[in-house]
This record gives C-alpha cells, sequence and structure tokens, in this order.
C-alpha cells in the first residue's frame, strides 16, 4: 500500500518495503498543487488534482496502485471517551449509539470507526475509546478523484495518528515496555508537531501512546505571507525567498511568524495540560514542511522551553544510492512524515 499525503500545497508519495533491519524506500515522489485546488478538505480543482496524482504515480512508480490517504481539520473528529470494559466485537454493537452522544454530526454523515485504548486511569472499571469520525462527503470526493487516476483508495487514517506511525520507526520517538508501570515524573511524554503548508497537527502522546490530539490552522504559509508583506512582493516570490534565500528575509516577519506559531503551539499545551497535569511534556518533535525552515528546532526550544529536535522519518530507512539521491531526501524527510506514517499501514496486523 501507498501512502499519499494529500495537502493544500502538495501530494507527498512515499511506499516502503520491509527489510531485515527495517525499513526500504520503494517509491517516492513530490508534486505541487495550483494554490487553492484544495482548501479545508474540500477539492476545488479536481482537474489539478487528479493531474498531481498522475505526475505522483508517473514520478514514483509504486508497485501498487492501493494507497492509504489521511484526513484533518474539520474533515475529521476525533473523541476519547470512556466506556465500561468490553471486547472490540461487543463495542462494535453500540459504538455507533456512543457515537451519536459525542460527534456532532448525523451517523448517517459520517464513516466511523474507533479504538480501545487500554484501561481508563481515572476509572477501574472503565477503559478509553477513541471515536474517530470522517465525513462521507469528503472521503467520498476522494475516493473518485483517486479512482480516476487509476489509484484505489484502501485506508483512510488521521493525520494526526500517521504522524505517531512515522515517528515510532525513529530514534527519536520509540514505544515504552509497560508504560502503566513509568511513574510520571520518568514518563516519557512528547509534542509530536507537523507544521504543514496551511495546517499544523499536533499529537501528545505519553509513553508512545497517544494522549491528546488537535488540528490548528496555522501554517508555514503564515510566513510566506509576513514575507510578502514585508518586502512588498508576491506570493510565489516570497515562497522561493522562503526556501532559497532565508537569510535575506526581513527579521520582523520571522519574529511575526514565531510569534503567531508559539501562541499556537502554547494554546495546544495548554489543553493537553488541562486534562493531564501530572504529565508534562518534555520534548517536541517538529515535522512537515514548516521543519524545513532553518533554525526552527532551536528558536522553538528556546521560545516554548521544551527539548526540541526535527523529525526525519528516513532516519533508520535504507535508500538505496543507486535509485534514489539519498542525500536530498535526507534533507527533505521531514516533508514526508505523513505520508511514511500512511505507507506503514502496509505492515498493520
Amino acid at each position: 500500500m501507498v501512502g499519499l499525503d494529500i495537502s493544500s500545497s502538495s501530494i507527498k508519495l512515499v511506499e516502503l518495503a520491509r527489510t531485515r533491519k527495517g525499513y526500504a524506500l520503494k517509491a517516492l515522489a513530490h508534486v505541487a498543487l495550483p494554490r487553492e485546488a484544495i482548501v479545508e478538505n474540500s477539492i476545488m480543482d479536481t482537474t489539478a488534482v487528479q493531474q498531481a496524482l498522475l505526475d505522483a504515480v508517473e514520478i514514483g512508480r509504486p508497485s501498487t496502485r492501493n494507497v492509504a490517504v489521511a484526513l484533518a481539520g474539520n474533515a475529521v473528529i476525533v473523541k476519547a471517551v470512556q466506556m465500561p470494559v468490553a471486547s472490540e466485537l461487543e463495542l462494535e454493537g453500540r459504538i455507533e449509539f456512543e457515537a451519536d452522544q459525542h460527534i456532532p454530526f448525523s451517523m448517517d454523515e459520517v464513516y466511523l470507526d474507533f479504538q480501545i485504548l487500554g484501561p481508563s486511569r481515572e476509572d477501574e472499571g472503565s477503559m478509553d475509546v477513541l471515536l474517530v469520525a470522517c465525513k462521507r462527503e469528503v472521503v467520498d470526493d476522494l475516493q473518485i478523484v483517486l479512482h480516476d487516476a487509476g489509484l484505489e483508495l484502501k485506508l483512510v487514517d488521521c493525520a494526526v495518528f500517521a504522524l505517531e506511525n512515522a515517528a515510532e520507526i525513529t530514534s527519536e520517538h520509540r514505544l515504552v515496555p509497560n508504560p502503566d508501570t513509568v511513574s510520571p515524573e520518568d514518563a516519557e511524554v512528547h509534542a509530536l508537531i507537523h507544521l504543514g503548508a496551511t495546517m499544523m497537527h499536533v499529537n501528545i502522546t505519553i509513553n508512545g501512546v497517544s494522549a491528546f490530539v488537535r488540528d490548528h490552522g496555522f501554517g508555514a504559509d503564515q510566513l510566506t505571507k509576513e514575507i510578502q508583506e514585508a518586502h512588498g512582493i508576491g506570493f510565489d516570490e516570497a515562497e522561493r525567498m522562503k526556501k532559497e534565500r532565508f537569510s535575506d528575509v526581513s527579521p520582523e516577519a520571522v519574529e511575526a511568524f514565531y510569534a503567531g506559531l508559539v501562541a499556537e503551539i502554547q494554546r495546544a499545551l495548554d489543553y493537553y495540560s488541562a486534562t493531564q497535569p501530572e504529565y508534562a511534556v518534555n520534548k517536541m518533535l517538529i515535522s512537515g514542511g514548516g521543519a524545513l525552515i532553518p533554525g526552527i528546532a532551536d528558536e522553538l526550544q528556546g521560545r516554548v522551553g521544551i527539548d526540541t529536535v526535527v523529525l526525519n522519518p528516513f532516519e533508520q530507512v535504507e535508500i538505496d544510492p543507486k535509485r534514489f539521491d539519498a542525500d536530498a531526501i535526507m534533507r527533505e524527510g521531514p516533508l514526508y512524515t505523513i505520508a511514511t506514517g500512511l505507507a506503514l499501514r502496509s505492515f498493520d496486523q
């Protein structure tokens, strides 16, 4: 199965193979989308998106046309709830009734799924269950565009969970054995932050288990807009300056961007702290196109006061230098985090 990260700015394609040591890269592509082709999960320019998908397949040449995609923002609702302990089979029979109490849409308007997270920390006789509802309209529209591009939609994930999945194969973020035996003081509490063009995905994990997820309507395009305003240039030229001549960018534009970004991150941390006050975040891992902004990890560490690193999903993935430009791929690795997390779903048991 191929991981396809279809964002507002581009399409990222990743296919992996399992090896004795872990994983190897099989296919990779990155194709830009015209601005406004996708707005808030809605496909506005079907022709442009379909062509970008065809181009991604042509460039990447994956071995399969089966794909996994991720949804985020207003297209998906994720809610953790407490329910009486039950088997997965028993839960299937009553999950729709439970979801109806928590999801602000008619059950006819969504595709519904759930995952049992484990025993509740707050109530001995209960378990924590994750409810996920995706808007049918968004999924169905996406399925049509993929089909018309010769691709078959096999799996729909949430971007925040694809992010977590990709992080788990790196040295920076590992699942902790027997997490329930670890005290709050010794816990590994990581804020996974994926900064895309127009959206930021946040997944805070406690000892490798997701405890809080949130999407924010803030992305690296905000820096482009600050550059536009500061330098009096068009969006495309500002984007080039951001990527190719960052040292020439006005300090005022950079400061305005970081002020907004830190405010959004702090808002997420505050929401999380209200639900898990005893488990303080002790590490932030930044990915996405925004992670390629020079010096972003140091800036955020200094401003937020939490140890911060850039998350590269290809850190421990084998990349054949005869087939790929390994150095370029490693430099741009954070861009492919969501697509990598989706590609890893091929190996789920």
